[in-house]
């Protein structure tokens, strides 16, 4: 498997109940799998050793302006994915940055039903693909990438996330 570091930063925005070192071991088991699954990135650098990611959290104001100033969308996002795909001499693989926001993330996760951790998951495994290559602004390319991340979360225990369980 490709190994997988991950930098995690700003963790004091990070609230108790999201346990991003914990996930660490199934962060990085989901990318290893997908690193496999993976077309366009992977295929342009075959020599990569191992792979890395920034996690950041933010708050929701960081997050606004970030959509705003890079995607042109007036509100805070849960997760926002910026490419970098430089290997470095040692054969890493620096994917790029997540920006995850907190208060987007717990309060997602309440409204769908979910637990924080496995909504977490998911959204890191969103990120890491768009990192990769995968996109969801065309069905067929939104159907394919949903397939993969209910296929990689179900690898690692986590339920289909697009089956939310909310009690009406």
């Amino acid at each position: 498997m490709m190994p997988l570091q991950i930098d995690f930063q700003q963790t004091q925005m990070c609230p108790e109940s999201i346990p991003f070192e914990a996930a660490t071991p199934s962060i990085q088991t989901m990318a290893a799998l997908a690193w496999q699954q993976a077309r366009g990135l992977a295929l342009n650098f075959p020599q990569a050793q191992g792979l890395r990611v920034c996690i950041r959290f933010v708050d929701p104001n960081e997050s606004r302006t970030l959509n705003q100033s890079y995607r042109f969308r007036d509100d805070a996002t849960n997760v926002l994915s910026f490419t970098t795909a430089m290997l470095d001499e040692a054969g890493c693989l620096d994917l790029g940055d997540l920006v995850i926001c907190a208060d987007r993330l717990v309060g997602e996760a309440a409204d769908q039903g979910k637990s924080v951790s496995d909504h977490f998951l998911h959204l890191v495994l969103h990120g890491i693909l768009h990192l990769i290559g995968y996109d969801h602004e065309i069905e067929a390319d939104a159907l394919e990438m949903e397939s993969l991340e209910v296929a990689l979360l179900t690898e690692i225990g986590v339920q289909d996330p697009y089956e939310v369980m909310v009690d009406e």
